[in-house]
């Protein structure tokens, strides 16, 4: 039987950038389940021009601080869809641009930071071996992906976001030189500015078999 080799890699940023995700966790939380029809698909990105990507699922998970009815019925009408569009698109930038949506091999991965803050940016660049399908970027010729879904717990005072927490589910399995099923799972934390948003950290781990 052929013995299974196991790697695994975690970072985090810095405390601060956890506060998104401690605010959801306290008391007046309301939500739907993340499996229920406030599904969205998020549009693809092709990264650096590379092969197609299949499009994340994404989900309403938490949301924080809508405790009145009135306030829940405005994040619902109003709010809800664009959030999952928004937080979706930048969030598959990354995991488009760093993992499944470039061609291979590939000497760089140009576009995976693009929706980072500038300070997140450059911590993600300093990990790109985490961050980004680096170390297998020669070894390979191609991606297929098995799992894929974001799930987005949001802050929304009176019915209106204003930080999130994205939870991001990736499975993919490589094909060339070396073949492994590598899983990324981990959160992270945008907030919103100038019609877009924008991750300011993060908390991931990765591992191949």
């Amino acid at each position: 039987m052929p013995l299974l080799q196991a790697a695994s890699s975690r970072s985090k940023t810095t405390a601060a950038t956890l506060l998104v995700a401690l605010a959801l966790a306290v008391g007046g939380c309301s939500g739907s389940d993340s499996s229920s029809p406030a599904a969205a698909a998020a549009p693809s990105n092709t990264g650096d021009g590379g092969a197609q990507a299949v499009d994340s699922q994404v989900f309403l998970g938490k949301v924080a601080g809508t405790i009145k009815k009135k306030n829940w019925k405005e994040f619902m009408e109003h709010h809800q869809k664009p959030l999952l569009a928004q937080v979706g698109q930048a969030v598959d930038s990354w995991i488009d641009g760093g993992y499944v949506g470039v061609d291979y091999p590939r000497d760089s991965f140009g576009s995976a930071f693009d929706a980072f803050t500038e300070p997140a940016k450059r911590d993600a660049d300093r990990q790109k071996q985490l961050m980004t399908n680096w170390e297998l970027r020669n070894e390979i010729d191609g991606i297929e992906v098995k799992k894929r879904t974001i799930t987005v717990d949001v802050m929304a005072p009176r019915g209106r976001p204003a930080g999130a927490t994205a939870r991001v589910d990736l499975v993919f399995t490589t094909t060339g030189d070396k073949q492994e099923r590598v899983t990324v799972h981990g959160r992270l934390f945008l907030s919103p500015g100038h019609g877009k948003w924008h991750i300011f950290g993060y908390d991931v781990s990765k591992g191949a078999t």
